[in-house]
C-alpha cells in the first residue's frame, strides 16, 4: 500500500501544481465583464446578458465573406478577459460547419470562417472587466457567435 502512495503522490502534486496556473482566471465573477455599453432598457439590470447579446451580433456584422450565398452558422468562443479590459487566451471551442456539397470547399470556406472569427475575437476590448469582492478580476467566458456566409 506504501508503494502505491508512492507513485501516485507525485502525479497528484503535478495535477494540483498544474491547476493553480489557472486559478486567478475566473468563470463567474460577483460582476461580470461589460463589453459595450447597453442601451436596451431590458437588459438595465443585466449588463453581462446583454453583452452576451451585443458579441453575439457583433460577430454576425464584422465577419465578412467574399461572395456569401445567404446562409447562417455559429460557432463558439472562449477567451479570457483580464483586468484591462483586453482578451486572452482566445479559442475556438466548436467550430463553424457550413451546409455545402463540395467538400473541398466546404472544408476551405470552414477553416477561413474560424480563422476570421479567431483574428475578430482576438482584437476585442471590454468596456469594463470583472469583479470579484470589489477587486478587478480575470474572467473566462464563452458564447456563441452567429455568421453569415
Amino acid at each position: 500500500m506504501k508503494n502505491i502512495l508512492v507513485l501516485i503522490l507525485p502525479f497528484l502534486a503535478l495535477s494540483t501544481f498544474a491547476q493553480q496556473s489557472y486559478e486567478d482566471v475566473l468563470r463567474r465573477a460577483e460582476v461580470m465583464p461589460v463589453f459595450q455599453e447597453c442601451q436596451e432598457e431590458r437588459y438595465a439590470e443585466s449588463p453581462y446578458q446583454c453583452s452576451m447579446k451585443q458579441l453575439y451580433g457583433h460577430f454576425l456584422e464584422s465577419v465578412v465573406v467574399d461572395n456569401p450565398i445567404g446562409k447562417k452558422t455559429k460557432c463558439s468562443v472562449a477567451l479570457v478577459v483580464e483586468k484591462d479590459g483586453s482578451v486572452s487566451k482566445v479559442q475556438i471551442k466548436r467550430g463553424v460547419s457550413v451546409n455545402m456539397d463540395d467538400a473541398a470547399a466546404k472544408s476551405e470556406l470552414e477553416e477561413s470562417l474560424n480563422a476570421k472569427v479567431l483574428a475578430k475575437a482576438k482584437e476585442l476590448s471590454f468596456k469594463s472587466p470583472g469583479y470579484q469582492n470589489g477587486e478587478k478580476v480575470r474572467v473566462m467566458i464563452q458564447f456563441s457567435a452567429e455568421l453569415s456566409y
